[in-house]
């Protein structure tokens, strides 16, 4: 049972106001039809509508007796805010949101560390005093903390955003691919092949997974 809980009966002029409220509140909440409740149910004798968060009422009021009548005042949509203590639950949507994109910062930063292995590029960086950044001492490793990154945010939207895992199949495929093709060799055309499409698919899956997030959303 949710800890938050709408209490009305059919009819009330009020409930449909204040269920919009809560939606707009973005909270889940638990629906109680006092109309489907036995005379001594407890939940019977409150006002309609009412709100309660666990057991303190946010909204309506309890009546002695059995049955129960309307609640007049309609608080704000601020006011609703305040009494739950939504900005507590925007933080963490906040912050679900930005763990949710580390797997395409991850990919898009990997994708560009690639072109470090282009000569050109290479001797640009030398010559503005960044020549450490093509060693294979940096890169390596790099390379890996980065295909780690992606991989843990791809993980982490299958497990709190979407639950589709295939995006997180993709990356592991198209990583494990770049890091082949960068340094296993196998034969010139065939190492190309998996470096680039190893960053491609990399791109693609991060599309795919952002596409994903946002229909769920």
């Amino acid at each position: 049972m949710k800890d938050i809980k709408f209490i009305y009966f059919e009819g009330c002029p009020n409930a449909g106001k204040v269920r919009k409220l809560l939606q707009k509140a973005g909270v889940d909440f638990s629906e109680i039809l006092q109309d489907d409740l036995s005379p001594e149910h407890p939940l019977k004798n409150y006002s309609s509508p009412t709100i309660l968060k666990g057991e303190k009422i946010i909204l309506g009021s309890e009546i002695t007796g059995q049955g129960g009548g309307c609640s007049l005042d309609i608080i704000s949509i601020d006011r609703l805010k305040s009494l739950l203590n939504i900005k507590d639950v925007e933080t963490h949507k906040r912050k679900k949101g930005i763990m949710a994109i580390i797997g395409s910062m991850g990919s898009a930063i990997t994708v560009g560390l690639c072109p470090l292995c282009i000569p050109a590029i290479g001797a640009f960086l030398s010559s503005v005093g960044l020549g450490f950044l093509v060693q294979e001492a940096v890169l390596k490793p790099l390379l890996i903390t980065l295909l780690l990154l992606a991989w843990s945010g791809f993980y982490w939207s299958y497990r709190k955003e979407h639950g589709n895992i295939y995006p997180f199949l993709s990356g592991l495929f198209f990583g494990v691919s770049l890091y082949l093709g960068r340094y296993v060799y196998i034969g010139l055309t065939i190492n190309q092949f998996l470096m680039y499409g190893g960053i491609a698919g990399l791109v693609l899956v991060s599309i795919w997974n952002l596409i994903i997030r946002k229909k769920r959303s």
